[in-house]
C-alpha cells in the first residue's frame, strides 16, 4: 500500500507525534517498523487546519491517509484516539455538511489496539465517533489524535506513544469484521471496547443525539464508505424508540445487526459461517440464540436432535455439566430459545454431525447412568429410577413435613406408634424408554 502520514504545521500535537515519529524512524526496533517494512510511506505537511483540507492533501496514487492531530475537548481528559471523518448533519468543523469520508475500519482497530499498548499512565484510550471534516479526501483516512489540552500536546510520552501506535499499526495480522456503530457519547465507550477485545472493527459512528432523526440515506452511506458487513446498536445509549427507529431502517436495508455479546462468540469463525448457523438457527427455532463451544470449523451446518425427554433425563438442571462436556468436545453450538431454556439440540457441520451424535449420546447414557439404571436394546433406552412415593408414605402413616424430608434424603424414621418406615418401603420403581433412532450406531 502507498501511505501518506499528514500533519498540519499549525496544529501542535501532530507536529509532535511527527517529530517523535521522526526520532522513531532514526532509531529502529530489531526487524524495523511493521508500518514502513510493508508500505511504502510517505510524510507530508499541509500549512492550514487538517479539518478544512480538500482531496490535493493527499497523493492521487495513495491508498491510505493517515492524519496526526491534536483533540480538544469542553471536557478536558488526558487520552489518545482515532475516529474517522464526516458529517451526520451540518458541517460545523470542516468538510460538507451530511458528508462522510472513506473510513478504515482494519487500520483504526489496529492503531487502537496499539494505543492500548503503548499509552503513559493516566491516558485514556477511545474511539471517537464521527464528527468533522474533511469530507471529500478520495482515499480512506482517519484521525490519529492525543487530547484534550496543550499539556497533553506537548506530553513527550503521549505523543511518543501515538507515533509508536501507528508505526507498529499491522492490520493483516487479523481478519477483522468490519462494523458501523449507532448510541453511545462522543468517546464511543461501547464501541471502542468491542474493538479491544473482539475482532471488531469500526468504520463510521453515530452519537446518540443524531440517532432519532438520522434517515436510510444516510446509514446507507455509513455502510458503503466503511466498507460494513453489520451494525451494532449500542441500546442501553438510547430509548426505545430510537433503537426501533434504527432497526426499522436496517431490515429496510436488508443489513444485519450483531451484538456485542455475539461480537464475543465469534472468535475466529468466519462472518460468512457465523451468519450461516444464526440462519440455520433461526430456521429450527426463531428467537434461537447460539453460544459456541471450541473452535467452530467451517463446513455445512447441521443439527444434532435429541428427544426432549432423554436430553432432560440427562441434563436437566446440570446444564453446567453440559457446557463444560461440551467445551471439551468441542466445535459445535448449544442454543437456548425464548425463555433463555437450553434446547435439545446442537450445531455443528454435516461433516462432523456423525461424531458429535455418537459422542453426545455416549456422554447422556453416561449422565443417565450414573443417578438411576439404564438398559440399551437396539434403538431404545430404558431408565428405570427408585423415587419417593407421597402416597405410599401416607398410606403407611407417614404425615407430611419433616419425615418426608428424611425418607426422600434416604433416611428411616420412627413413627409415634413405634413402627419404623425405612425408604424403601415408601419408593416406587419408575421405568420409562424412550425411543433414540440410531442409537444402536452409537451404543
Amino acid at each position: 500500500m502507498k501511505i501518506n502520514i499528514i500533519h498540519s504545521s499549525t496544529d501542535i500535537a501532530g507536529s509532535n507525534i511527527r517529530a517523535a515519529m521522526d526520532e522513531l524512524i532514526r532509531n529502529p526496533p530489531d526487524g524495523g517498523w511493521p508500518l514502513l517494512a510493508k508500505h511504502a510511506v510517505s510524510f507530508h505537511e499541509w500549512n492550514d487546519r487538517i479539518i478544512h483540507a480538500d482531496d490535493n492533501i493527499v497523493d492521487p496514487d495513495a491508498d491510505l491517509a493517515i492524519f496526526l492531530a491534536r483533540h480538544a475537548s469542553v471536557n478536558p481528559i488526558p487520552v489518545l484516539t482515532v475516529h474517522p471523518a464526516g458529517n451526520f448533519t451540518t458541517a460545523d468543523l470542516g468538510g460538507n455538511p451530511r458528508e462522510l469520508g472513506p473510513a478504515a475500519p482494519a487500520w483504526m482497530r489496529a492503531v487502537l489496539r496499539n494505543h492500548q499498548l503503548y499509552a503513559p499512565e493516566g491516558f485514556r484510550v477511545s474511539y471517537e465517533i464521527t464528527h468533522h471534516g474533511p469530507t471529500n479526501i478520495h482515499v480512506p483516512y482517519f484521525f490519529v489524535e492525543v487530547g484534550s489540552t496543550e499539556s497533553e500536546w506537548r506530553n513527550t510520552s503521549a505523543v511518543r506513544a501515538a507515533a509508536m501506535s501507528v508505526l507498529t499499526a499491522d492490520p493483516s495480522s487479523e481478519t477483522v469484521i468490519p462494523l458501523i456503530g449507532f448510541g453511545g457519547t462522543h468517546y464511543a465507550v461501547r464501541q471502542t471496547a468491542i474493538a479491544l477485545e473482539t475482532r471488531g472493527a469500526f468504520g463510521h459512528m453515530m452519537h446518540t443525539r443524531d440517532v432519532g432523526t438520522i434517515g436510510a440515506e444516510m446509514i446507507l452511506q455509513m455502510i458503503q464508505k466503511s466498507g460494513a458487513i453489520a451494525a451494532h446498536i449500542d441500546k442501553k445509549a438510547m430509548s426505545k424508540p430510537e433503537a426501533d427507529h434504527l432497526e426499522k431502517i436496517l431490515a429496510g436495508l436488508g443489513f444485519p445487526e450483531i451484538t456485542e455479546g455475539d461480537m464475543h462468540k465469534l472468535g475466529s469463525l468466519s462472518w460468512e459461517m457465523w451468519s450461516a448457523f444464526v440462519a440455520f438457527a433461526k430456521e429450527i427455532d426463531p428467537s434461537a440464540k447460539l453460544f459456541p463451544h471450541g473452535d467452530i470449523p467451517s463446513g455445512t451446518p447441521a443439527v444434532v436432535t435429541f428427544p426432549e425427554d432423554f436430553f432432560s433425563e440427562a441434563f436437566g438442571g446440570c446444564e453446567e455439566e453440559l457446557f463444560v462436556e461440551l467445551d471439551r468436545i468441542g466445535g459445535m453450538f448449544h442454543a437456548t430459545g425464548k425463555s433463555g431454556k437450553v434446547l435439545p439440540l446442537v450445531l455443528t457441520t454435516s461433516e462432523r454431525r456423525r461424531v458429535i451424535a455418537g459422542e453426545l449420546i455416549a456422554l447422556s447414557i453416561q449422565q443417565i447412568t450414573r443417578r438411576q439404571g439404564t438398559t440399551v436394546e437396539g434403538d431404545l433406552i430404558t431408565i428405570t429410577r427408585r423415587q419417593f412415593d407421597a402416597q405410599l408414605a401416607r398410606m403407611q402413616g407417614v404425615p407430611s413435613g419433616p419425615l418426608f424430608g428424611k425418607l426422600v434424603a434416604g433416611e428411616s424414621v420412627t413413627l409415634p406408634d413405634g413402627r419404623t418406615i425405612t425408604p424403601e418401603m415408601v419408593t416406587n420403581t419408575v421405568r420409562s424408554t424412550i425411543h433414540i433412532p440410531g442409537l444402536e450406531n452409537y451404543s
